[in-house]
């Protein structure tokens, strides 16, 4: 196309939900994307939701002066990155869960169909509420995003006479090494000096138990133990004793001193006990697009993964890739490796992941706005 195209208008919705903690970051990096473009690519953003989920994410992500001004000014100062609260007309909302505005497009996503993978997690009311919403997507002409290659293609397969186009934008995380790391964050917490980090919440799904019994039988069996720190909200909604059966097998296998639950903390200490853990490990049964794996990613340290395909198209460096359904694969690749591994923050891994992790940034960016031009009908590739 020649000539300068029109600067899109595009609102994003964020949302407040510490039982998906994924969705939250995976909106909240899309806005950083787009603010982080070059000025004469940059989308005019519209951020909505309630006024304090907005404000704390334009605070925490430098945004805001950090000042602690009050609400009032955050339009100006939000303004000053390419980012409004305000609501003029715009083009595009994204994603769809609730809020429309007058002659603007809506986009949707669906992040994964994991309840076609795994049903017995899922009431078969949820069940038909989610087939139900998705095949009146599927029907209507329009752009539906989907977070992984994985996922469109489940699209295709369970809905083969959809009217709508599948687009798949896969995010990035933004996370911020470039300070001396704070060693004091860490300290707080009470953690080793060397440790295995598992970051997700506690659904049945993310599968915290194969690690368990990977260290279950490490100790046992070969004397190995290996300090495991869990983040994360402790509840599954899905299934309210889950928790309370992990702590159970952790106390009955001898793990109580060897695996620290530090539950939900904010995103700044989550990045520095990231920075500063021997490994990741994230044993996940089914992911959309592995918030973990980007997290990791964008840290540069090593990290022990469920071999899914979605995984595999992730791609991760420094990855070793284990069998989900087999703790003693896990126990067996954790032993091999775990003397060799050293504790964190990595300066050198750190910065070649921060490089990687700008040109990712643009790249997302310039994706998903190609994505609302599709949307909208214009520019079409």
């Amino acid at each position: 196309m020649n000539g300068k195209r029109r600067t899109l208008r595009i609102g994003i919705e964020l949302i407040s939900d510490p039982t998906w903690m994924g969705g939250v970051l995976y909106l909240q990096n899309l806005a950083i994307c787009l603010s982080r473009l070059p000025v004469d690519e940059r989308p005019h953003i519209e951020l909505f939701g309630a006024p304090d989920v907005v404000g704390k994410f334009l605070t925490e992500n430098r945004l805001l002066d950090g000042s602690g001004r009050k609400a009032g000014l955050l339009p100006r100062i939000a303004r000053k990155f390419g980012l409004t609260i305000a609501e003029p007309a715009i083009d595009v909302v994204y994603p769809g869960f609730g809020r429309e505005v007058e002659g603007a497009v809506t986009m949707r996503w669906i992040p994964d169909f994991q309840h076609r993978y795994l049903p017995h997690l899922f009431s078969a009311d949820e069940i038909a509420a989610r087939d139900r919403s998705i095949a009146e997507l599927a029907a209507k002409p329009g752009v539906i995003v989907f977070s992984s290659e994985v996922a469109a293609a489940d699209f295709r397969s369970f809905y083969p006479n959809h009217s709508a186009t599948p687009r798949v934008w896969h995010f990035c995380s933004l996370l911020e090494t470039s300070e001396t790391n704070d060693e004091a964050i860490v300290e707080n917490f009470g953690l080793p000096a060397k440790f295995l980090y598992l970051p997700n919440q506690f659904w049945a799904h993310k599968n915290h138990i194969a690690v368990l019994k990977a260290l279950a039988h490490l100790k046992r069996d070969h004397g190995l133990l290996i300090p495991l720190v869990c983040t994360g909200a402790q509840s599954d909604r899905r299934n309210e004793g889950h928790f309370a059966g992990l702590l159970a097998f952790i106390k009955e296998n001898g793990l109580t001193d060897q695996v620290k639950l530090l539950g939900l903390i904010d995103r700044r200490a989550q990045v520095e006990v990231f920075r500063q853990a021997a490994a990741i490990v994230q044993p996940s049964l089914f992911e959309g697009w592995s918030t973990v794996v980007e997290d990791t990613r964008a840290i540069g340290r090593p990290i022990f993964l469920s071999d899914l395909p979605v995984h595999r198209e992730q791609d991760p460096t420094h990855c070793t890739y284990f069998d989900p359904h087999e703790p003693s694969d896990l126990a067996a690749k954790l032993a091999s490796a775990w003397v060799g591994l050293v504790p964190g923050p990595n300066k050198a891994s750190e910065l070649e992941a921060r490089r990687d992790m700008e040109r990712r940034i643009l790249d997302a960016g310039r994706v998903f706005q190609d994505i609302t031009r599709q949307a909208l009908g214009i520019d079409r590739a």
